[in-house]
């Protein structure tokens, strides 16, 4: 199978915007959409920086830094950012630790701290606004040193990493942002900038940032108000692409459509492959895992239940409740599941593909129970679980480099825990 971490291709460069301008006025802007580019979640993350010896836990919210870095090297790349919602991590809204994009973001703050821009964090909340005997102060930085780059980064085609600066104290220091400047409108008759960014703490919208004539400060269409910014520097990184296209979240899921099903938790795809389950008191059948790469062993044919598919056929609109089976497309064989085989790795319920040609039994039917009911749609998060057992879809990042070949166990769980849930991650 291929390897899940070939790099992408570097991005061919961007077709700079069409000029806008006039005598007065000068607007341009990048074709980067928040809507479409920026996380369908908000910057809600917490970190734990250390724990005290009497046990408190001194944490840092957000990662905006590792956000906008990832959604320009999405953008950049020409791959489609992962769309997950925050509605699939309720209650905390962001992906969990466990997940890979949660830890591909975390690395990417962590790397935009590292670059030689981020000593403005620390240095500008230190200066004043306004200038002094040896400084020029954070307002004319901003407008006179800033803008500029803003404006000529814009013109060439690329968005920007801005680091936001409101603290006045290294104790406030942690409230300062990062966003991605992607467009610019600037009224030379009257000094009035306005800046179009992705807030990663407002996902989905576009963000104005303003400063008026005489105004010191920006204003955020959001809310905020920030005391001036600074463009970072940013590198881009090859991101993970596992989709060639993301669904729309409304999409509803059918019998016949082929699809890619996503472990919510952990973000690793339902898989399967031409080797067999060796652990001891296994059925010896097909293994499934969940993959942490992607390729074509991870496609599924949503099917009509076993015994009932010349009665429902494809184009049947699945809702909370329905019953299918879930063909793998590579070999032919049904997601499966039976009593009195352990999986390889926990002794939960073995879990596999069976069959031939689609033919199986009983064992093939997984009964839909979508989060809040209703239609299944590919934002939704559903649990999957098997109708002659009742135990659900799970998996857990346990592996064994021979049991599960290095990827992620799967296992029907007789109870239930977020580990449950899986959503569409592509639908072909």
């Amino acid at each position: 199978m291929p390897d899940p971490h070939t790099p992408v291709p570097s991005p061919s460069p961007l077709p700079p915007p069409v000029p806008t301008d006039d005598d007065t006025r000068a607007h341009r802007r990048v074709d980067f959409d928040p809507a479409v580019h920026g996380f369908a979640f908000p910057n809600a993350f917490v970190d734990e920086l250390i724990t005290l010896p009497n046990g408190t836990t001194i944490t840092t919210s957000g990662r905006c830094g590792g956000m906008a870095y990832a959604a320009l090297d999405y953008f950049l790349s020409g791959r489609p950012v992962p769309r997950w919602s925050a509605d699939l991590y309720a209650p905390d809204r962001v992906p969990p630790d466990e997940n890979w994009l949660a830890k591909y973001v975390h690395d990417r703050q962590l790397q935009s701290f590292l670059t030689g821009s981020a000593t403005k964090f620390v240095t500008w909340t230190l200066h004043s606004d306004h200038e002094t005997w040896v400084f020029k102060g954070v307002s004319r930085w901003t407008k006179e040193e800033e803008v500029p780059r803003v404006v000529a980064s814009v013109d060439a085609g690329r968005p920007v990493v801005l680091g936001l600066v409101v603290a006045r104290s290294l104790a406030k220091v942690g409230d300062n942002h990062q966003v991605v400047a992607y467009g610019y409108d600037v009224d030379r008759a009257t000094g009035r900038v306005a800046l179009q960014v992705y807030d990663p703490n407002s996902p989905g919208r576009e963000v104005v940032f303003t400063s008026e004539p005489g105004q010191k400060d920006w204003s955020a269409s959001n809310g905020r108000r920030w005391r001036g910014f600074f463009v970072q520097d940013y590198t881009p990184k090859p991101p993970r692409a596992l989709t060639r296209t993301a669904p729309s979240r409304d999409r509803q899921m059918s019998t016949g459509d082929v699809v890619k099903l996503s472990h919510v938790w952990t973000g690793r795809s339902l898989h399967s492959h031409g080797l067999a389950y060796t652990h001891p008191g296994t059925s010896g059948q097909q293994q499934v895992t969940a993959f942490d790469g992607s390729d074509d062993n991870d496609l599924w044919r949503l099917a009509a239940p076993h015994g009932n598919a010349a009665a429902v056929g494809d184009g049947h609109v699945l809702r909370h409740g329905d019953v299918l089976r879930l063909r793998h497309v590579e070999t032919g064989r049904n997601l499966h599941s039976h009593r009195g085989f352990p999986s390889p790795l926990t002794g939960q319920q073995e879990v596999t593909a069976f069959g031939r040609d689609g033919v199986g039994d009983a064992g093939d039917d997984w009964r839909v129970e979508v989060d809040g009911g209703g239609r299944w749609r590919a934002g939704s998060r559903v649990r999957l679980v098997h109708v002659a057992t009742g135990v659900a879809l799970h998996s857990h990042r346990r592996s064994d480099p021979q049991l599960t070949a290095g990827q992620q166990e799967v296992t029907g769980f007789t109870g239930r825990d977020g580990n449950d849930w899986w959503t569409v991650l592509e639908v072909r």
